[in-house]
């Protein structure tokens, strides 16, 4: 009880405490300055490798392209203390290539350096202790993108890909840019496609040989894109002839004409498509059609914008027997001014035009010229007067199966009223 007493008494004791104090402090520091004062080791990481080429390379336009090595570590040895301290700015870490003078491959030894030569650090290691690089001469080109995108879409739909960028920039070594013959965005999408769908591909590069490329060498101005599958509903229509300046009673039978194809593919949107009852075909005028068979080999087709013709045929042939017609010619005499403004008059200065005229024998039988009137269309010649020829058409009063055959013009005198 007595030395419990004594030892809690020397605890309340401030003198006593102090003393405790200062033996500590001084032993805590002592200990504390033999360990800063032991060498120890430390790595520095991330440490960006310099490659500097010989002044007659760079004047010869050679550069270095090291790929994907480009930073080291580096171990030093030194006071714990002072090792603390060590930042980036105080290491060179550096792969010479001083002897380089030509293009090629070379392995570079990587060595490390103090910033300050008077620092008090010693360097121990670095890794890499060496790299491999390209020296060659810079070469820039702009690549076409190929669509490379797997997908399948459900049967009735069709698919189309929709890319963002048609083109991208590659840079590097000029021996390995020219090894690039095909640029394709490749990515895959699963399932069955029946709406849109967005996939991020991947720009994948290839030689001659369908080879895929390594880029490490290589600069792109992107790796990835996003592209999208456009899926849309597919539905077959026929496609329609149009003429020009057919006679309104004359009818055109399934055995005067044949069209091929006779119908294509569609695709569109659904709201659209649904509504798409046929396709116009290239109009045919009639008046340049005779009393034969008349033969259309590539007439173009109407397709609204917003729909895709996804069949093989982009034009269509049209064969139109008119064989059964008869022809006749006709001197006009009768004519009839239309399309002159209310300020101007005319006076039709020819007497006659010879039309030939062509439809069924029997209307032709049964025609007379006096039953044809010569119509002038002075439509272009508004704001014109004096003496001019404007193109004439003809109306017939009886035969609606009969139209005239080739272009005819007329001349009469225009004067303000």
């Amino acid at each position: 009880m007595k030395k419990s007493s004594f030892t809690q008494k020397l605890f309340q004791n401030n003198y006593f405490l102090l003393v405790l104090a200062l033996i500590v402090s001084f032993g805590i520091w002592v200990y504390m300055s033999m360990n800063s004062v032991n060498d120890t080791n430390v790595t520095i990481s991330n440490l960006p490798i310099q490659t500097e080429l010989s002044d007659s390379a760079k004047d010869l336009g050679l550069q270095v392209f090291s790929g994907d090595t480009t930073t080291a570590s580096v171990t030093l040895s030194g006071n714990r203390t002072m090792l603390g301290q060590i930042t980036e700015s105080d290491l060179i870490v550096t792969a010479s290539a001083s002897s380089v003078s030509t293009t090629g491959n070379y392995t570079l030894p990587v060595s490390a350096t103090k910033a300050n030569p008077s620092s008090n650090f010693q360097i121990v290691s670095n890794t890499p202790s060496s790299i491999n690089v390209v020296v060659d001469y810079f070469k820039e080109g702009t690549f076409s993108i190929q669509d490379g995108l797997e997908y399948s879409v459900k049967n009735g739909y069709y698919g189309s890909t929709s890319m963002p960028y048609k083109e991208l920039k590659i840079s590097g070594p000029q021996s390995e840019v020219m090894k690039i013959k095909k640029v394709v965005a490749k990515g895959t999408i699963e399932g069955e496609l029946t709406e849109e769908k967005e996939v991020v591909a991947q720009i994948v590069l290839y030689d001659e040989n369908n080879n895929e490329l390594p880029q490490k060498l290589l600069t792109l101005s992107f790796t990835t894109m996003a592209v999208k599958v456009e899926v849309m509903p597919e539905k077959t229509v026929p496609l329609k002839p149009v003429f020009i300046n057919k006679p309104s009673g004359l009818d055109i039978t399934e055995d005067m004409i044949t069209i091929n194809p006779s119908s294509i593919l569609l695709a569109g949107p659904k709201e659209i498509i649904e509504n798409v009852k046929a396709v116009n075909i290239e109009a045919i005028d009639f008046s340049t059609l005779k009393n034969d068979v008349a033969k259309f080999d590539a007439l173009s087709f109407d397709v609204l914008d917003s729909c895709k013709n996804i069949s093989d045929n982009n034009t269509v042939s049209v064969t139109l027997d008119l064989s059964s017609m008869s022809v006749k010619q006709f001197d006009v005499e009768t004519f009839s001014v239309e399309g002159l403004l209310s300020k101007y008059k005319s006076e039709v200065t020819s007497k006659s035009v010879t039309v030939t005229v062509v439809g069924p024998k029997s209307e032709i039988d049964a025609l007379t010229a006096d039953k044809i009137t010569a119509v002038i269309d002075t439509t272009d010649a508004n704001g014109k007067t004096g003496s001019v020829q404007m193109p004439v058409s003809f109306k017939f009063s009886s035969a609606t199966s009969c139209w005239a055959y080739g272009k005819y013009q007329a001349n009469l005198t225009i004067t303000e009223s």
